[in-house]
């Protein structure tokens, strides 16, 4: 006994004195929150000028800015997100950060893979278009393949994970991304056979109250063929590679929704073409059967807004060169993909659907009006800012839109 009391003694004078430090801490955090924020500001300042002599900028900032979560800074991950959002402001060249919203949630699930999906919960919204999802999902099984027996195991938590429950509740887009997302997670444990994936994806994104998120899981299973972005993601379909004159026959090997996506996903080995010239995108959708070519102009068009870098009027004189009956779609999926990829985008968005004509702007707001309700939580403060934002009369049918979402769309 006279062996264990001076060891609990001490484990407890160790206790007493962190909760008197953690208290302190937080009094002198109460006292002098600006000080907390001007080292955000320090920080950013600091990656900001490093990056400036780099022939990339984007390259540089995904690489230097997850330093921040060690030593010396050792910020959260959700601190290190905060120093993102002064960067971008800081350099008007760097507003789509995707990536490092990977390789920041990847850091935080490399710490303790345990807690992964705690991690998925902090990710924050409105910033990197949902890439922190995507990257944490990645990391926490992109070293490892499953048998048939293990993917069974683990199927009820890819079935529940991107669902709401008590720590997250998710708007209409991030679920739809961490589906997305799961499409790429498939791809992983499955060592990237395809078939077996979609196979997963019907599992797993089909839910039996009738919500379907299959389509937005398939496209994260093609786009791991077509989309690689790290090492491991070119090792993991190294032999499997997809050629721009082998989309059509490598696509003939799917149906429905499956073949959707295969085809609609190979638009990066189109990429020039696609976004030189307007009718290089019509006839790259014309290839997708009659049902599924309003979908892949959409996204196409989603896609277009980011590859433009979110140069307003490149986006505008695009969208004019199409045909009338394309024309409102283009300006109306810019738009919301401005505001997906970051939430202070809302004013931008509602002045690139004034930038069109009657007809554009009336199919523009209407969208914006609809996406109100899917990428933010009805009377949030993001909410109102875009329906306050916009003018009359569709501000009015922004705030008094019936409230309900759909999984279809992202």
């Amino acid at each position: 006994m006279k062996k264990i009391f001076p060891r609990i003694n001490l484990r407890m004078g160790a206790f007493v004195i962190l909760t008197i430090l953690v208290f302190f801490g937080l009094l002198a955090y109460r006292g002098n929150p600006q000080k907390v924020y001007k080292n955000f500001e320090r920080y950013a300042d600091q990656i900001v000028k490093k990056c400036s002599s780099a022939a990339h900028h984007q390259s540089c900032y995904d690489k230097e800015v997850p330093n921040l979560m060690d030593n010396p800074a050792n910020l959260a991950m959700e601190e290190t997100f905060h120093v993102t959002r002064l960067i971008q402001e800081k350099d008007s060249s760097f507003p789509y950060c995707h990536v490092l919203g990977h390789n920041l949630s990847a850091k935080e699930v490399k710490k303790d893979p345990s807690k992964w999906k705690e991690v998925l919960s902090r990710c924050p919204s409105g910033v990197c278009s949902n890439g922190c999802i995507h990257g944490g999902f990645q990391e926490r099984f992109r070293a490892e393949s499953f048998t048939d027996e293990q993917v069974e195991d683990i199927k009820p938590d890819l079935m529940s994970i991107c669902e709401k429950r008590s720590n997250w509740n998710p708007t209409g887009l991030e679920q739809a991304s961490c589906y997305h997302a799961l499409g790429h997670l498939t791809m992983y444990i499955t060592d990237a056979e395809i078939k077996n994936s979609i196979k997963l994806c019907g599992e797993i994104a089909v839910k039996k109250d009738g919500r379907s998120f299959l389509q937005v899981c398939l496209d994260g299973v093609f786009m791991q063929i077509y989309q690689p972005l790290e090492p491991e993601d070119f090792a993991l379909i190294a032999g499997k590679e997809v050629t721009r004159d082998q989309v059509d026959s490598f696509c003939a090997n799917y149906s429905r929704f499956a073949k959707a996506s295969c085809l609609s996903e190979s638009w990066p080995l189109y990429r020039q073409d696609i976004m030189n010239s307007p009718d290089e995108l019509i006839r790259f959708c014309s290839k997708e059967e009659t049902e599924n070519q309003p979908r892949c102009f959409e996204g196409l068009f989603y896609v277009l807004t980011a590859q433009f870098n979110f140069d307003m009027e490149r986006i505008k004189n695009y969208c004019l060169a199409l045909p009338k009956d394309l024309k409102g779609k283009c300006f109306a999926n810019a738009a919301t993909r401005l505001i997906e990829t970051d939430y202070r985008n809302t004013v931008k968005s509602t002045k690139l659907c004034s930038s069109g004509d009657a007809s554009d702007q009336e199919e523009c707001f209407s969208e914006l009006i609809k996406y109100s309700t899917y990428n933010f939580h009805v009377g949030s403060p993001q909410f109102l800012k875009l329906c306050n934002g916009l003018p009359d009369p569709w501000k009015d049918k922004c705030l008094n839109y019936p409230h309900k979402r759909t999984s279809q769309m992202i």
